[in-house]
């Protein structure tokens, strides 16, 4: 019975200790822009990023581009645009609605986003394609510069943009967990050669 406590305290302490230090904080963002007046050009800076210039944003009511939450959402006076972060995040993607599309709509576009680091394309998101409205949906760790790209200028918005300021990184045993997992070890051989 004795060994069967001593090796359920060691474990319990293990992945106490051991949860504690590979545990993640989670600190989500998301941009839904209803901070904003009615309409006109994103301010420079606006929640600490840096904006590609053509960035726009509008309130009031436009079908098909109707946001996901509240009133405001933004488009780009371009091909789509970019957006960077300033350092590594974690990057969930956004709602996006795109024009109709239909054989005699020349507007039906295909949007997606690109995610880099330090200026290499690391990772492209599934396409959404003209007509539609829903979530690209992504989960890209360590891009510090996310970009819209929209084969048609300006037909699409953007609202409830995702992301996660604090980086992934990969986690690195601390010296006391390291102790704590040898004297748990040390414990259990020395219970299994008594008892041998």
């Amino acid at each position: 019975m004795k060994k069967f406590v001593m090796i359920s305290v060691v474990t319990c302490m293990y992945i106490i200790l051991a949860g504690a230090q590979f545990s993640a904080s989670a600190a989500l963002i998301t941009l839904d822009f209803e901070d904003l007046p009615s309409y006109g050009a994103l301010p420079s800076g606006y929640a600490g990023l840096t904006w590609d210039s053509h960035w726009n944003y509008f309130g009031f009511s436009q079908s098909p581009y109707n946001p996901s939450s509240g009133n405001m959402r933004i488009y780009s006076l371009n091909y789509g645009g970019w957006i960077d972060f300033g350092q590594q995040v974690t990057f969930y993607g956004s709602w996006v609605a795109t024009a109709d599309a239909s054989p005699d709509d020349p507007y039906g576009q295909e949007v997606y986003w690109e995610g880099y680091l330090n200026n290499v394309l690391m990772y492209t998101s599934a396409s959404l394609y003209g007509g539609d409205a829903d979530w690209i949906t992504v989960s890209w760790e360590n891009v510090d510069r996310v970009r819209f790209v929209s084969t048609s200028f300006n037909h699409f918005i953007l609202d409830d943009i995702s992301y996660d300021p604090d980086p992934v990184t990969s986690p690195v045993a601390e010296p006391a967990t390291l102790i704590l997992l040898g004297t748990g070890l040390l414990s259990l051989a020395g219970i299994r050669k008594k008892t041998h």
